[in-house]
């Protein structure tokens, strides 16, 4: 007898199921927020979707090769018959133009993956030239007055360009990618750092302090504050050496300034982890 009192007394107060179901959305999304900015979290979410995006798009720049290789040939081959070498060997011209850009790339992502750039002019000029010649052999044939049709022209002039774009394209998304990673790490690397230096100091303060003998000694300042190089994950220590290295190469000296590029500290931290770089 006393189940409908009760009902009607929780729906009064307003709480009802609906208040419930959010209160239990709620809650689970105080659990998920912190799980959501954990870094190596961020970083399996970032490759995941970073394979994803890159296999779709070798797929599609494999498609655009292979229809452009239809129209090298038949700058190429021209009136030859099938029997005429000629009309055999220009099947060749297109996947072997191919086959080194996709090299180029492939070597390229790797590279720029590990923070590290091409550094050559070569580097752009060859693919210029591979996609400009696979561009010109695709779009002279279609001008013929005699197969002139404005539908074929613009397809065979919009998928050399698409293709260039494509290859351009994936190597950013293989730099862009990392970068996320590297940031997120660095983002915990600096929350994690001002907990870790208190606790150092607390340790310090609660130590037993030593009696030494007095030896009389000439009175010095005070040193400031010091301000430790935290513990860095292993491929950000590594991307940081690679610069080091680069920058002892070229001439132009390491600085704080550039372990700030890599890593996203203050002005004090970078200068600790440039003495620690230097130092080793």
């Amino acid at each position: 007898m006393m189940w409908p009192f009760r009902k009607a007394t929780d729906q009064e107060s307003g709480r009802t199921r609906r208040v419930e179901r959010l209160g239990v959305r709620i809650a689970e999304s105080k659990r998920l927020r912190p799980l959501s900015l954990d870094p190596d979290l961020i970083a399996v979410a970032m490759e995941r979707t970073r394979r994803r995006t890159v296999a779709g798009l070798w797929f599609f720049l494999a498609l655009g090769l292979s229809f452009t290789t239809t129209g090298v040939h038949a700058f190429l081959a021209g009136d030859a018959g099938i029997g005429d070498p000629v009309w055999w060997a220009a099947w060749t011209v297109e996947p072997m133009f191919a086959g080194l850009l996709i090299l180029l790339l492939n070597f390229e992502a790797v590279i720029l993956a590990h923070g590290v750039a091409p550094g050559h002019h070569w580097w752009t000029r060859i693919k210029r030239v591979l996609l400009g010649a696979t561009l010109f052999m695709n779009v002279v044939p279609q001008l013929d007055p005699a197969r002139f049709q404005l539908g074929s022209l613009a397809v065979h002039l919009i998928i050399p360009v698409v293709v260039y774009g494509l290859a351009e394209v994936i190597p950013v998304i293989q730099a862009r990618s990392r970068q996320v990673v590297m940031q997120g790490y660095a983002d915990a690397v600096q929350h994690d750092s001002p907990a870790e230096t208190v606790a150092t100091e607390q340790q310090t303060a609660a130590a037993p302090a030593v009696a030494e003998p007095s030896i009389p000694t000439t009175p010095a300042v005070a040193p400031g504050p010091v301000t430790r190089a935290p513990r860095l994950p292993a491929h950000v220590m590594d991307a940081l050496k690679r610069v080091r290295d680069q920058a002892g190469e070229s001439g132009d000296g390491f600085t704080p300034a550039d372990v700030q590029r890599v890593v996203n500290v203050p002005d004090a931290m970078a200068a600790a982890i440039h003495a620690d770089l230097i130092t080793t």
